[in-house]
């Protein structure tokens, strides 16, 4: 009688095959600045459906005239999204607005404490009534994601793709491709407006190719320090390719 053998070891399971470098690519698509209206589309959107689903009933014949505080919230929100568009707030003009914002607190808390002139400034504030019915929030919503699906779509076919060779520029309907070889190329990464930044992670990525005089500047790039980690990753793989087959 034999001795039973011991169980054999199951045999692991192949791993699956990295991409090759050829198959690697890293896709940059550049955003007009209309994209920064999402917290008016978000906020014309919930004050929608608060007016839609609660709002008081009207008189007959009148039309509904809305809710205040969904008025004054929208009021608000429009004007800081204005703000996002008007002005490019670098870090300097951050901090400097930062303590704009903290002196004249300083300063109303100071001439109330003098004065007592908070009554005058509660009054000022709560006589701000403004007003919009459903309808006005329901066609601001419905405007806002009919321009931000049109610029989803003009996207997929104006964006830059990086792979081991080259860059690729694919513009137009019709599929035109101008293309500038990745050897020797150099980029920097800028993020010039706080704001911008803290919406969507927005920044700047200017490539400067070997074989051209003129940078490549890609404005209003989403989640940049992703896409820059991936370009850095990308690039130091081609620069060790290269410096293999000059051995």
């Amino acid at each position: 009688m034999t001795d039973p053998q011991p169980n054999a070891q199951p045999t692991p399971a192949p791993a699956k095959p990295r991409a090759s470098l050829e198959d690697r690519s890293v896709i940059i698509r550049p955003w007009p600045k209309v994209v920064f209206l999402y917290p008016m589309l978000l906020c014309s959107l919930i004050c929608w459906f608060a007016q839609l689903f609660g709002g008081g009933d009207a008189p007959e014949g009148v039309p509904q005239a809305g809710s205040a505080m969904a008025g004054n919230t929208f009021l608000i929100v429009f004007f800081l999204n204005l703000l996002v568009f008007a002005f490019d707030f670098s870090r300097i003009k951050s901090i400097t607005l930062l303590v704009v914002i903290v002196a004249v607190v300083l300063g109303l808390g100071w001439a109330d404490a003098t004065w007592g002139i908070a009554g005058g400034i509660q009054d000022v504030l709560g006589g701000i009534d403004v007003r919009m019915n459903t309808q006005f929030y329901g066609f601001t919503t419905a405007f806002l994601f009919v321009v931000l699906l049109i610029v989803l779509i003009n996207t997929r076919f104006n964006y830059y793709e990086i792979n081991h060779r080259e860059i690729l520029h694919h513009h137009g309907y019709l599929g035109d491709i101008t293309r500038m070889p990745t050897q020797g190329l150099r980029f920097n990464k800028e993020i010039y407006d706080l704001m911008e930044y803290v919406l969507l992670r927005n920044g700047r990525l200017v490539f400067y190719p070997s074989t051209s005089r003129e940078a490549i500047v890609i404005d209003n790039v989403l989640n940049v320090n992703k896409v820059e980690s991936r370009i850095k990753d990308l690039l130091s793989v081609v620069a060790v390719r290269v410096q293999d087959e000059d051995l």
